[in-house]
């Protein structure tokens, strides 16, 4: 085991502890709320955006309002304005829908019984630690994007044969570029 594991397990064990403390409420709340809330709402907006308006009645409508808003000003048909109002739309209902969710499972898991503490307390934990694990999938999805600048090749070779490197070579996350 290298300096490299031995820091990952550390910082997961401080998460872990933290997210303990904190409990899952506080910690669905950090992780749902400012940047993260914003970034979550696009990233579910991108990935569920196309699905929902590859729905035949959506995107008929989508497309009557572009040729609509085209007959009006051909510009407008151009930057397909109803497909940026749609998108648009789903960003604010999926905010909504996101703050709701938040604050009806933060309340049940608030609960002042015993076995909803040790639960909360338990997957505080587990949230922390697995919600930082994604953030490092993402940030390791953006190396491999710049995998072949000077700083992605060094960062590379010191994480090789290291947990994280594994993690960076089995990567699920993959942006794709082009």
């Amino acid at each position: 085991m290298n300096s490299i594991d031995s820091v990952t397990i550390l910082v997961a064990i401080v998460l872990a502890g933290l997210g303990l403390a904190l409990g899952f409420g506080r910690t669905l709340k950090f992780f749902t709320k400012g940047i993260f809330g914003f970034i979550l709402s696009v990233f579910v907006c991108f990935t569920f955006g196309g699905m929902i308006a590859g729905i035949p009645a959506v995107a008929e409508q989508i497309s009557s309002l572009n040729d609509k808003l085209g007959e009006t000003w051909s510009f407008l048909q151009t930057i397909r304005l109803a497909t940026v109002i749609y998108y648009v739309v789903l960003f604010f209902a999926v905010q909504i829908v996101r703050i709701l969710v938040v604050k009806c499972v933060a309340g049940i898991f608030s609960a002042d019984v015993l076995a909803m503490r040790i639960i909360n307390r338990f997957l505080g934990g587990v949230l922390m630690v697995a919600a930082v694990f994604l953030l490092l999938l993402l940030a390791l999805a953006l190396l491999k994007v710049g995998e072949n600048t000077s700083f992605g090749v060094d960062m590379i070779q010191k994480i090789d044969g290291t947990f994280i490197g594994i993690l960076y070579e089995n990567n699920p996350v993959k942006f794709v570029i082009g």
